[in-house]
């Protein structure tokens, strides 16, 4: 072999994506996953307790939350609240750009882009079996109130509690801080807004970003055991330094 075509194949063993499963026909999912065959990841399901009942102190506590959301959304951070609803990796990895202290692309850090993909597909897959059996109805739902996002309103779409986006939010800025420890306040900070910014659109209440946060936790120590993840996050430092 060439030595050229030998530094190609050592490249290409070495992405995470060579760790990585594809998956398909996944409407939230990202197509990778560090899971094999048998894994599973722990069931958001059997360790949550139920959301907060109408009438709860939990339950005023999340209406009072939302609706100081409702007085946010004329301002600044309501128009970032409205932004915060993309889940696609190029917007996390821009979101997450300031608080890194350099520029994140899909193009200048590929071997983060595949990791982000896997981390965010497992993570949110934990949390699914929950957010179909509680059935939570979300805020706009529950108050019958527009929200800044009409096109992502859904009359039946009775999955509130946990959040998904802050789930992903929360691993995301885990895996960020895995990365880049020296930014991890900056990273966390903006992993948090990420996810409160539910609570201001009108999407999620303070209970179901505050269970998706434990989710993301929970999701991102069982995929610590995965010797596939922990070599794309030791590829996605090697990378970095570069940057």
């Amino acid at each position: 072999m060439k030595p050229i075509h030998l530094i190609i194949a050592l490249f290409l063993l070495v992405l995470p994506a060579s760790a990585q499963k594809e998956i398909k026909n996944q409407k939230w999912g990202y197509g990778l996953t560090f899971l094999d065959e048998g894994d599973s990841m722990p069931d958001a399901l059997h360790y949550l307790p139920a959301p907060p009942e109408f009438g709860t102190e939990e339950f005023t506590n999340d209406s009072i939350i939302y609706e100081k959301g409702k007085r946010l959304r004329l301002t600044a951070r309501g128009d970032t609240a409205v932004m915060d609803a993309n889940t696609s990796i190029a917007y996390y990895l821009k979101r997450f750009s300031p608080a890194v202290g350099k520029e994140l692309t899909e193009k200048n850090c590929p071997v983060l882009t595949k990791t982000l993909k896997g981390l965010m597909q497992d993570v949110r897959g934990g949390i699914q079996h929950a957010k179909n059996t509680f059935a939570r109805h979300r805020p706009y739902q529950h108050f019958k109130e527009a929200t800044p996002i009409p096109e992502d309103e859904g009359p039946t779409d009775y999955t509130s509690y946990p959040s998904g986006h802050t789930v992903r939010a929360w691993a995301a800025a885990m895996l960020l801080t895995a990365i880049y420890p020296e930014h991890g306040t900056e990273i966390m900070r903006v992993g948090y807004e990420l996810g409160a910014s539910r609570t201001i659109v009108g999407f999620h209440y303070q209970s179901d970003t505050d269970a998706a946060r434990l989710c993301a936790s929970a999701g991102f120590a069982r995929l610590c055991a995965k010797e596939s993840f922990l070599k794309a996050l030791e590829n996605c430092k090697k990378e970095a330094r570069k940057l």
